[in-house]
């Protein structure tokens, strides 16, 4: 893998900026806090992405700015590769956008996730790394911050060792052994269950012989109970066959019977009949003549009606004129009361009431006799109709008088009347009843026709049901032999079929508890397997492993850390890779170092962690390439110069130094300047 460009957008101190990566040796020189470090992040950045602990979005984001983005483009064996990563900012925090990827120029956009799968791919990493929150192989293979490499001398020797295994992808042989040691153990509960299983089985196995006898003997008992059963169930179908035929015969006896029963009574009942409706006819007979005499003359009746008819009318129009007359003997008596009320007014009147002037007693004696003339006029008048009122009152009586005894008559009439319907009803009541007879003595001659066929019908099936009692009896014997020999039968079938439910729930369990022995077998030699072979041959591989790493591991880093410090000192690793330095025959702690002498220390630590993951794990697409940061602080001019030698042996075609040292500058290939400038980071080359 080689880097070629990174662009940044709104990253850190970064407003915006491009950077070429040359081949051979980079230097990335600036002050300190200028944004050297910034770029490496950025890197890491879009190789991977975001890292849980390692590397927020907060921490890239430049402060103010709502997205932001980082595209990488590097080479890896013949391919040339672009990705490019985003970030927004939302609410409550700084996070991924969708990305993409530019593999020979072709391009696809991706997820955070999907781009991280891809990369891993392309550049041989593990692909467990996808789920991981640090990348072990790229951090201590590519790029480590130089206070990481010092941090991971200064810890204890058991997080060292889990660092390392890590790192080198050993610590797969601890968890294959803790998870074979869960599975020996669950393999111990599991033979424990079986023990429990199996603790009965040859109890069970007597059992089922026991169970096999009882039910052979009764299969034994079903055997000889079975043909005595079937002898007496078809003896039996035959007598009730028997029977059947018999009690259908004296179900025909029983309806001829009843038939004969019902049309005597029948016979019985129209032979009263026909005698009630023979005295009811001459009862009828006698009402009937009796009735016909001193009926009403029809003529008579008409009249009667019509001289009714004629009166009311006579009596209205009397009425009409009496309410006339009255009418007019009220006109007269107003005209009256008014003539006599304007006498009495002129009398006493002395001014007309309109134009005010005195009246003179001859206009009001001309008005006086006038009046007295109208008074005189309707007196006549009255006296004329009253006359008429009594003639008239005396003529509706004497109507009023003969339409009562009209109607009295008209009374008589309808009473007549009555009689004849009557009559009328008597004769039609005679003529039903001569109808009745004559149909009932009909009735009766069928009835006895009808009893004289069925009494012949009858005979002859009476004289076939005479042997039904008997009949009966043994068909009743049979049944209770039949009961007796089903209920036995049934209950010895229900008993063998019990046994044959314990007999299969036995096997079945027999079986099951077998197969767990079986497996029992099996677990234990699993168990046994695990236990006693496959665990201690896990660590025999992890030691093997570690041995063979430690072997390298220590030879490279004495190499590197000969080149780096004075010959006074020497330096190799103990078991738990812990560095031991030598002076004049002494050893020294770590810790006791200058703080050149510990940079050195940390940085032959670091590089020889290199060589050997990259020699180590095969497929890596990153050994063409390695990042220090500050890998001299501390250091003397001599070592500055012993640090020229160490990376002109690296064989690696790029290596990039971020160093405020400007004695390096005379040794890079390509210096990479960083500067701010009122708070934003720039680039120069």
């Amino acid at each position: 893998m080689q880097l070629v460009k990174l662009k940044l957008r709104n990253i850190r101190t970064y407003r915006t900026a491009e950077i070429d990566f040359p081949s051979g040796l980079v230097l990335l020189s600036g002050d300190i806090g200028s944004g050297k470090s910034t770029i490496l992040f950025a890197v890491e950045f879009a190789l991977f992405g975001l890292l849980r602990g390692e590397l927020s979005g907060n921490a890239l984001l430049r402060n103010g700015s709502q997205e932001g983005s980082v595209e990488l483009t590097f080479n890896v064996s013949k391919d040339t590769i672009t990705i490019s990563r985003t970030l927004k900012r939302t609410k409550n925090s700084v996070e991924q956008d969708a990305g993409y990827l530019i593999i020979n120029e072709v391009k696809q956009a991706a997820t955070a996730t999907e781009l991280k799968s891809k990369i891993l791919e392309l550049l041989g990493y593990p692909a467990e790394l996808l789920t991981k929150s640090k990348n072990f192989v790229y951090r201590y293979t590519v790029y480590t911050p130089q206070e990481e490499m010092k941090r991971i001398l200064q810890e204890s020797k058991e997080d060292r060792i889990a660092i390392l295994r890590k790192v080198f992808n050993i610590d797969k042989y601890e968890r294959i052994s803790q998870n074979a040691s869960n599975y020996a153990k669950a393999l111990r509960e599991r033979k424990r269950a079986f023990d429990l299983v199996i603790s009965d089985l040859e109890e069970k196995k007597k059992q089922h012989q026991e169970i096999m006898k009882e039910y052979q003997e009764t299969q034994k008992q079903n055997t000889l109970i079975k043909p005595q059963l079937e002898q007496i169930q078809n003896k039996l179908k035959t007598t009730t066959e028997q029977v059947q035929t018999i009690e259908l015969q004296q179900k025909e006896t029983e309806k001829f019977t009843r038939t004969l029963h019902i049309t005597k009574t029948q016979l019985q009942q129209k032979e009263q009949q026909h005698k009630q409706l023979t005295e009811d006819l001459l009862t009828i007979t006698k009402q009937v003549s009796e009735a016909q005499q001193n009926l009403p003359n029809q003529l008579e009746s008409s009249i009667i009606i019509k001289k009714k008819e004629e009166l009311q009318q006579q009596i209205i129009e009397k009425e009409k004129q009496i309410r006339k007359t009255n009418t007019k003997l009220a006109e007269l008596e107003t005209l009256k009361k008014q003539s006599a009320t304007l006498s009495q007014k002129i009398t006493t009147l002395s001014n007309c009431p309109t134009c005010l002037q005195p009246v003179a007693d001859d206009h009001k004696h001309s008005i006086i006799n006038e009046e007295q003339q109208k008074i005189i006029a309707v007196e006549k008048g009255l006296q004329y109709n009253a006359q008429q009122m009594l003639q008239i009152e005396q003529l509706l009586t004497e109507h009023k008088t003969a339409l009562q005894e009209v109607q009295t008559k008209e009374k008589e009439i309808a009473i007549a009347n009555v009689k004849i319907k009557h009559a009328q009803q008597l004769q039609q009541r005679k003529t039903q009843i001569e109808t009745q007879q004559t149909t009932t003595s009909h009735e009766i001659n069928t009835a006895q026709e009808t009893i004289q066929h069925l009494e012949r019908q009858l005979k002859p099936i009476q004289e076939i049901t005479a042997g039904y009692d008997l009949l009966r009896k043994e068909q009743q014997e049979l049944q209770q032999q039949e009961r007796s020999l089903s209920i036995t039968y049934s209950n010895t079938l229900q008993k063998t079929q019990l046994i044959q439910q314990q007999i299969v729930k036995l096997e079945q369990e027999i079986t099951k508890k077998e197969n767990a022995k079986k497996t029992l077998q099996r677990t234990q030699h699993v168990h046994q397997w695990i236990t006693d072979y496959f665990t201690p041959l896990m660590d025999i591989i992890e030691k093997h492993v570690m041995t063979t790493i430690h072997h390298e591991f220590n030879a490279v880093f004495q190499e590197w850390f000969s080149m780096l410090v004075e010959d006074v000192l020497s330096a190799k690793l103990n078991d738990t890779f812990t560095p031991t330095i030598q002076q004049n025959g002494y050893d020294l702690e770590v810790e006791h170092l200058s703080g050149g002498e510990k940079t050195a220390c940390a940085l032959a630590y670091r590089l020889a962690l290199n060589k050997t993951i990259n020699s180590l794990i095969s497929g890596i697409q990153t050994k063409d390439l390695i990042v220090l940061d500050e890998p001299t602080d501390g250091f003397s001019s001599e070592q500055l110069d012993k640090m020229r030698d160490v990376l002109a042996q690296l064989p690696l075609n790029q290596i990039v130094v971020v160093s405020h040292e400007q004695k390096i500058e005379s040794f890079a290939d390509q210096i990479i300047r960083v500067h701010k400038v009122d708070g934003e980071s720039k680039i120069t080359s």
